[in-house]
């Protein structure tokens, strides 16, 4: 398959003081090696040096910018509303790609362009990048995921149709903890998605995460969402 073949893919990272991992999360992203990539970052307006290490791979990003926005969901939306790949994805700061996850991506795209989501498996890692010994990522089932309020979709290993994003709607910007699962929700109620059964990405489970510190208010959120869902 040609470069000319390849999707090209849009990887959006939003970020707020996150120094300490957000290096090793653009490499994963730049050595990647995929041809077609459009990389952007969306700091929050970081004042610990994050700043600093995104302008030294400045000259291979597509866009970036450190300035105060509403919160993640709404830095994520300011990077998909500049995206132009076929294929869009936002891996968190402190988050990693997995090598050859673009290129692997990229085929199942090719394969079936209509696919609204194409997402893999996350392995777990410490704040220090050591594995954890456990996954997460299955089959998304739409009625399953709505009955049982669970997420089986890792968000860190999946990609999304950017024309079926577009025409339901980006993030709700008023979720903090569940926007990706509302997400998966109103893309497969309209449109297929393909799970590959592949490592894609290291997801970091230490005790600052937002599944660590904001994890009661999810399930409001749930409520909200299935609401939404079946009015």
């Amino acid at each position: 398959m040609t470069n000319n073949q390849l999707p090209t893919i849009t990887i959006i990272t939003p970020s707020y003081n996150q120094a300490r991992f957000l290096e090793e999360t653009i490499l994963s992203v730049l050595q990647q090696g995929y041809p077609n990539l459009e990389y952007i970052i969306m700091d929050g307006g970081s004042t610990d040096g994050s700043v600093e290490i995104i302008k030294k791979y400045a000259h291979r990003l597509t866009y970036w910018e450190s300035e105060p926005d509403h919160g993640q969901s709404h830095a994520i939306n300011k990077g998909f509303k500049r995206a132009t790949g076929e294929l869009a994805a936002w891996l968190n700061s402190d988050d990693l790609l997995t090598p050859g996850a673009l290129q692997e991506a990229a085929e199942i795209y090719n394969e079936d362009p209509s696919l609204g989501f194409i997402h893999g498996i996350s392995e777990l890692i410490d704040e220090n990048g050591n594995s954890q010994n456990k996954h997460f990522g299955s089959e998304f089932d739409l009625i399953e995921n709505l009955i049982t309020s669970q997420n089986t979709v890792a968000q860190q290993s999946t990609f999304i149709n950017l024309q079926c994003l577009e025409s339901i709607g980006f993030l709700d910007e008023s979720l903090h903890m569940s926007m990706d699962w509302d997400l998966w929700l109103r893309l497969g109620a309209r449109y297929s998605s393909r799970f590959v059964p592949k490592v894609w990405s290291k997801t970091r489970h230490w005790p600052m995460t937002k599944t660590k510190t904001q994890l009661l208010s999810s399930g409001d959120e749930h409520i909200r969402i299935a609401k939404k869902m079946i009015e």
